[in-house]
């Protein structure tokens, strides 16, 4: 018996709708449960002044259950790279297990974030899930991956940006269009659960967006360019520091014995601002509210020290606290209002440490409203090209380069990519003389 095209399509659509409505719900109920989980303790751990003081305990704790109990837990960037590799299949636990480490560090004050551990849930439920239903190795693919993005959705509270950011985390330059149905239903549906259970995110739609006129678009353009820069030295920063930090001959508990230590005596120097998720101080300049001009910069070095003692937590509530408060300071800086400029650094900072500009740019338009959109396009696309061929997930595969004048093997991770700069200072002296010849025959 023959059967249509689109018979065959409409059961395929049938299927991934139930498939991922049903993860989707899973992961809401589970994602929701760690984040209210998470707030709660920060809301008590905030009501002590001086919580601080425990960092160092709470690093060296941390530390030792990492070693001893959790060395069987997964991170983001082997999850990217068991999407990438092998079908979503991972030696290891799924579900964080270091959940208590996160509870720890984020209750003393550790400037951390909780975007990993619920793409970690989501992907865990996604693998169980797959398991339970039998499928083969491309629809686990999918089940994971659709898990993966549901996890991002429920902590940025934007279906549509968490589900892209988590398809266009495996690959630079490369977008699944086979698991975009799902991953929208999937992302959409634990939204809604979230919502439901009472998880509440930041919404602010710009009252005040410049209209479109030559100063503007020029401050906008350097602006894309400094958030690239800045997207830059976070990523080098991070990954040197924690190579540093792996280097020191010490036992790795006292390691975070010491990095508590460094990171309470900066806070008694500065203050609490740049401590935990920090949501206060990057909404109220996301709102217009003046910060320091430095903020930005203190707060990338609480979070490097955090992250490459601790090893547990996210990186991207950090990232996104450090693109808003650079954002006001250039806003301050060129003259231009600087919560619009604060909210266009918050989501181009996230698209040129991770290489998610399409995800960035829709994050802007949920969060912020469709009037900034094409200034926050403009300035994510730019910060994602001026951060290079890096990433703070080392596991996502480099499908293009980011320049013809620039040597890329395609295929590879970006922890693979090794360009020379002179390799790199060949490639761009030939790219010159090819534009120049061409623009000589026109001539001619």
């Amino acid at each position: 018996m023959r059967v249509n095209e689109e018979v065959i399509l409409f059961f395929t659509v049938l299927k991934w709708l139930f498939i991922s409505s049903l993860i989707g719900c899973l992961v809401g109920l589970a994602a929701s449960g760690f984040i209210l989980f998470i707030h709660f303790v920060i809301e008590q751990s905030n009501q002590y002044q001086h919580v601080f003081y425990l960092l160092p305990l709470s690093f060296f704790t941390a530390n030792l259950l990492s070693q001893f109990l959790l060395k069987k837990h997964v991170g983001t960037d082997a999850l990217i790279a068991a999407i990438n590799k092998n079908y979503g299949k991972i030696e290891g636990s799924f579900i964080p297990t270091k959940v208590v480490n996160i509870a720890l560090i984020l209750a003393t004050g550790g400037s951390a974030g909780k975007e990993s551990p619920c793409a970690q849930i989501g992907a865990g439920i996604g693998s169980v899930c797959a398991n339970l239903f039998r499928v083969d190795d491309i629809d686990r693919r999918k089940m994971v991956l659709c898990g993966f993005c549901a996890g991002f959705s429920c902590v940025f509270g934007a279906p549509l940006a968490g589900a892209l950011f988590g398809i266009e985390l495996l690959a630079v330059g490369v977008i699944l269009y086979d698991v975009l149905l799902p991953a929208f239903v999937a992302s959409i549906t634990a939204y809604q659960v979230s919502s439901a259970l009472g998880v509440t995110f930041f919404y602010y739609p710009l009252n005040f967006v410049p209209t479109f006129e030559e100063g503007f678009f020029l401050r906008l353009l350097a602006g894309g360019i400094f958030f690239g820069l800045c997207a830059y030295a976070l990523i080098k920063a991070i990954q040197s520091s924690a190579a540093f930090t792996n280097r020191i001959p010490i036992w790795r508990p006292w390691k975070g014995l010491l990095g508590g230590l460094l990171l309470a005596g900066l806070t008694l120097l500065f203050s609490r601002d740049y401590l935990g998720l920090g949501l206060n101080l990057m909404e109220g300049s996301i709102k217009g509210m003046p910060v320091l001009g430095y903020a930005f910069i203190l707060k990338a070095l609480f979070t490097i020290i955090t992250l490459s003692i601790s090893r547990s937590g996210s990186v991207i509530t950090p990232v996104l606290f450090i693109g808003a408060t650079a954002g006001s300071f250039f806003g301050h800086t060129v003259g231009a209002d600087q919560g619009t400029f604060a909210a266009i650094g918050f989501v181009s900072l996230l698209a040129g440490t991770t290489n998610t500009p399409i995800a960035s740019s829709i994050l802007a338009i949920e969060l912020f409203g469709a009037a900034v959109a094409p200034y926050a396009a403009v300035s994510c696309v730019i910060s994602f090209l001026m951060s290079g061929h890096r990433s703070l997930y080392t596991s996502q595969i480099l499908s293009i380069s980011k320049s013809r004048a620039i040597a890329i093997e395609p295929g590879i991770e970006i922890s693979a990519v090794k360009n020379s700069i002179k390799n790199s200072e060949v490639w761009f002296i030939d790219w010159i003389k090819k534009r120049w010849r061409s623009y000589r025959k026109r001539s001619d």
